[in-house]
Parts: C-alpha cells; sequence; structure tokens
C-alpha cells in the first residue's frame, strides 16, 4: 500500500517541477534607460530670528505712528525679549527642528498679537 501512495505523488511532483521552472526565468527585453534625476522637497527650516525681528519692526512702527500705545509697545517688545532669550538658551546646544518652530510660532503670534492691537481703535487691548 506504500508504494501505491508513493506512486501518485511522485507523478504529481514530476509534472508540477517543469511547469515552475520556466515561470522564474525573467523574460528577455531590452534593459529600460536608467530613471532621471529624483527631485526631493526639502522644507525650509523656520527663521524664528526672522519672525521675531519682523515682530519688533510692526512694534516700532505701530509706536511711531500712534497705533499703539507706550504701554503696548512695551509689553509687546518684553514678549519679544522673552522669546529671544528662550531661543537664546535653546541655541546653545543646537536648536531641533522641534524648537526652530516653536520659535518660528512665537515669533508669528506675536506678529499677530501686534497687528491686532495697531488695529483695534484707540489704542485699545484685544
Amino acid at each position: 500500500m506504500r508504494i501505491s501512495l508513493a506512486l501518485p505523488s511522485l507523478f504529481l511532483t514530476a509534472f508540477a517541477l517543469p511547469a515552475a521552472l520556466p515561470a522564474q526565468i525573467a523574460p528577455k527585453t531590452e534593459p529600460t534607460a536608467p530613471p532621471g534625476p529624483v527631485n526631493v522637497r526639502v522644507e525650509p527650516r523656520p527663521s524664528g530670528d526672522y519672525e521675531l525681528d519682523r515682530a519688533r519692526e510692526d512694534i516700532s512702527d505701530g509706536r511711531k505712528s500712534g497705533t499703539l500705545s507706550k504701554k503696548q509697545a512695551r509689553a509687546l517688545r518684553r514678549e519679544a525679549d522673552r522669546a529671544d532669550a528662550q531661543a537664546d538658551r535653546n541655541a546653545r546646544d543646537g536648536l531641533s527642528y522641534s524648537e526652530q518652530r516653536e520659535i518660528d510660532m512665537q515669533g508669528r503670534a506675536l506678529q499677530s498679537l501686534t497687528q491686532a492691537q495697531r488695529s483695534q481703535p484707540g489704542g485699545k487691548r484685544p
């Protein structure tokens, strides 16, 4: 009985093996040209100093034009100084991307706050 069970399995293996071999051989085609240059989009690193400088310019412009009171300008400058001090502390060991991004966002927030206060009639705080 062992011979009769082994014979069909040998028979099936003999037919399956030649069918599997051609499937693993790659067809003969001409090689294609190598791909062209790869475009990589690198996100620019944010510049917190630029944003803080712009905020300071907005504060000065607001004070000169009279749209910011002396008290408002002083408070905004204090906030800019605080953000600068934090940036200096973080930069001692090198800024990580998230730290640099945080400084950038602080500068943008300060710009927005300055513009909001400048747009209020009568120099009132929002």
